[in-house]
């Protein structure tokens, strides 16, 4: 059977195991209880310190060495036990009829043992004022305080002694009558001076009360001032983070506003209205295909669309450059330009007949002699500022053909035609890329040739 108790001061875990009472040759159960009741209570210790005894082999399960058996009521030193200071702890011996536990110990009996001992568990917290039961630490712990109160207990006792002794041995001597005097003179004087003292101190107390008051009100004010400050800030951080938010804003504007004029500045406008590239046999120019084949007949609208877009080209080049053509004027009137030249103005648009034009195919060859005179005029542009390599068109000029096709309609095979228009439009595209160069003052720029 087993009860458990907790040290008072550290909460731990006390386990009083129950006390071995294992039989032994020669020695009764009854005898063994007497001996173990006059060694816990009685047996060679002071009367007032009771322990428990936790037998380290009945607590290993092993047998009770010859020593146990003996009687002779000593421990061995591996034995567990708390002294409790305070009253001894009787345990009564139980009856030898009643039922005995595994160590051969009456049930009964031990828990009116266990019983006993909570009780002188409880006797000794009132005698000694400490709470038991204590483990080793504590109780050790306990008794070095203890120790220490003693002595200083018996360090002021020794001093009063010291004192009295003193006292008591000194040898009475009447004071004078002017030896009192003078003393009740140097009392009422010290009486006078620490009453002056006195009156000084409440002097400085109340101005120091005073000066706490101002300070108490300066403080307030302060305290108020700063919470006023603290809102200030606060507004003002705000403000701020929205004119930051907003700064950033239009950053971010100015960047892209930025970055969009960059790119506008690197793009002409010419090549942006006046877009000249190929589809397939067709040479286009602002998207309209020039000329037409037997197996893709182009409308006349998309043709004259594209020379629209030719003449205007050249005749906006010209004036740029300040140029005037001498052997004709260029009439850009949107899909129905028209070439005028000493004589007459000749429409440059369709649709015509292709057994008797005329005055189409000469409306094209003067375009072709504008465009050629052109070519002329930033060759010597280039003569004019050193430059080692002069404009030359692609495909060169002569009368009415271009790259040594013509570009007449009358007679002439569609197909001829078509690739003769392809070439202008290279031409064309090389003396745009040049005004481009002047423009940008980078020279002569090389610009691709559409495939023939």
């Amino acid at each position: 059977m087993e009860q458990v108790f907790h040290c008072q001061s550290c909460r731990a875990k006390l386990n009083i195991i129950g006390i071995d009472n294992t039989q032994h040759e020669g020695v009764s159960v009854s005898h063994r209880q007497s001996s173990l009741l006059g060694a816990s209570a009685f047996g060679g210790s002071k009367v007032d310190e009771s322990f428990v005894l936790l037998d380290s082999a009945g607590r290993r399960g092993q047998p009770p060495s010859d020593a146990h058996a003996s009687g002779s009521g000593h421990r061995s030193l591996d034995e567990s036990f708390v002294m409790l200071a305070g009253s001894a702890s009787v345990l009564k011996q139980a009856p030898s009829g009643m039922r005995a536990s595994s160590h051969g110990i009456p049930m009964q009996a031990l828990d009116d043992r266990f019983a006993q001992l909570a009780k002188t568990f409880e006797i000794a917290s009132g005698e000694c004022k400490v709470d038991q039961p204590l483990c080793l630490d504590c109780s050790t712990r306990v008794r070095e305080e203890v120790d220490a109160a003693v002595a200083e207990a018996e360090a002021d006792i020794a001093a009063y002694e010291s004192a009295l002794d003193r006292l008591t041995h000194e040898e009475e001597q009447p004071m004078s009558r002017q030896d009192f005097e003078e003393e009740m003179r140097q009392a009422h004087e010290l009486e006078a001076q620490e009453r002056q003292r006195a009156q000084q101190l409440q002097q400085e107390a109340s101005a120091a009360e005073a000066e706490l008051a101002d300070l108490k009100a300066a403080s307030a004010e302060l305290s108020t001032l700063e919470e006023r400050y603290w809102h200030d800030f606060n507004d003002f951080q705000l403000q701020l983070r929205s004119h930051v938010e907003e700064r950033d804003v239009v950053i971010s504007k100015i960047e892209r506003t930025n970055l969009l004029l960059e790119r506008l500045r690197r793009t002409n406008v010419y090549n942006d209205v006046f877009h000249i590239w190929y589809d397939g046999p067709f040479g286009t120019i602002g998207g309209f295909r020039m000329g037409k084949t037997p197996t893709c007949p182009v409308e006349w609208d998309e043709i004259n669309a594209a020379w629209g877009q030719a003449v205007l080209l050249l005749h906006t080049m010209a004036q740029a450059c300040k140029l005037n053509f001498s052997c004709c004027r260029l009439l850009p009137l949107g899909s129905y330009p028209r070439v005028a030249d000493k004589r007459s103005t000749l429409d440059l648009h369709g649709p015509v007949n292709k057994l008797y034009c005329t005055s189409y195919d000469r409306a094209m060859t003067l375009f072709l002699s504008c465009l050629n005179e052109f070519a002329d005029f930033a060759k010597a542009r280039d003569s004019a500022e050193g430059k080692r390599e002069t404009f030359e068109l692609p495909y060169a000029v002569d009368a009415d053909r271009v790259g040594g096709m013509t570009i007449k309609l009358m007679f002439n095979k569609d197909a001829k035609w078509t690739k003769a228009l392809k070439f202008m439009l290279t031409d064309l595209k090389w003396c745009l890329k040049w005004v481009i160069a002047q423009q940008d003052g980078a020279g002569l720029s090389t610009a691709p040739v559409l495939a023939a």
